[in-house]
């Protein structure tokens, strides 16, 4: 046993230089590939398939997006393409800038009640939606959305593209682990645990990896946090138009998981909190902002756009 595994340590430390460049370059790869090609993947995922065909655009969906992009301000020479997705919420990827450009799944409940009202069975988590339920129309209800809404979901996604930060999101995971190789190896050294048992120096990198990937997380969702925050203020900036949709949008958002609470039962107490917020999966990560934290802030601004004076 003691052969194998020494020969494997001697190859990690003849070629640790090239295995950290190519595991940094195959993390960063991997992160960013959707990105770069974001076409066949999203619309892959996230298409809808009304009675086995896809669903085109609409033209009301179509201006409704142009309109966004006007007023986002997007250059003419960035390239955007957009779908019907299944979703409640848009999705997007890509880089408007790149040959590829990017792409943005508008839901067909955008529509008014497209997805809904179609002889397709809605299922959330695995279970059918009873729209005739009480649960059932507050979520039909808060998935009815206002122009001023619509576009304010929208807008956030193309604001999310034109500012490339996708590309800063996937550098955080190759970061944290040249990092924590850096700092690991520098410590080894510093307490000169190259010249001790293999053992003791097992342990001390399993230690560090854990202590790596403790910092990964926290960075990931402080970035998160950072640009959801962002993204909200960019976006609710662009109009007071756009800061009352982006209030309707967080509570229709907010409304909809409290029904989809009550529709799952015990599996919806598991998901979302009474107040509507997604319940976190990991006791010590906080992956994105509270629905109800993002709602307060747009409102903030919209009541500062309302009464300048006040502000």
């Amino acid at each position: 046993m003691a052969g194998p595994l020494w020969r494997a340590a001697a190859f990690v430390q003849k070629h640790r230089a090239g295995l950290l460049v190519g595991s940094c370059a195959g993390l960063f790869g991997a992160q960013i590939s959707y990105h770069l090609l974001p076409d066949p993947v999203i619309r892959w995922l996230y298409q809808y398939w009304p009675q086995g065909q896809p669903a085109p655009l609409s033209p009301e969906l179509q201006s409704l997006f142009q309109e966004v992009l006007q007023d986002v301000g997007v250059p003419s020479g960035h390239s955007y393409e957009a779908f019907t997705s299944f979703t409640f919420q848009p999705v997007s990827a890509g880089f408007p800038r790149l040959p590829a450009g990017a792409i943005v799944g508008i839901p067909a409940t955008f529509l008014g009640g497209t997805l809904i009202d179609s002889d397709d069975p809605v299922v959330v988590h695995g279970q059918r939606v009873n729209w005739q339920s009480p649960a059932g129309t507050r979520l039909r209800d808060a998935l009815t959305l206002s122009r001023d809404a619509q576009k304010f979901a929208l807008a956030k996604e193309v604001v999310y593209l034109e500012s490339s930060t996708a590309a800063l999101q996937a550098l955080l995971a190759p970061a944290c682990l040249a990092g924590t190789w850096a700092l690991g190896v520098g410590a080894k050294h510093a307490l000169g645990l190259y010249g001790g048992p293999m053992n003791l120096r097992a342990a001390f990198n399993l230690a560090a990896a854990v202590a790596g990937f403790v910092a990964y997380a926290f960075s990931t969702d402080s970035l998160t946090h950072a640009l959801e925050a962002w993204l909200d203020r960019r976006t609710a900036a662009l109009s007071t138009a756009y800061a009352q949709g982006g209030v309707e949008f967080y509570e229709k958002i907010l409304s909809g998981n409290i029904a989809l609470r009550s529709l799952l039962g015990k599996r919806g107490e598991q998901l979302y909190t009474p107040s509507g917020n997604i319940v976190p999966r990991h006791w010590f990560r906080i992956k994105h902002l509270p629905y109800t934290t993002r709602r307060d802030s747009v409102l903030q601004m919209w009541r500062a756009t309302l009464n300048p004076g006040h502000s």
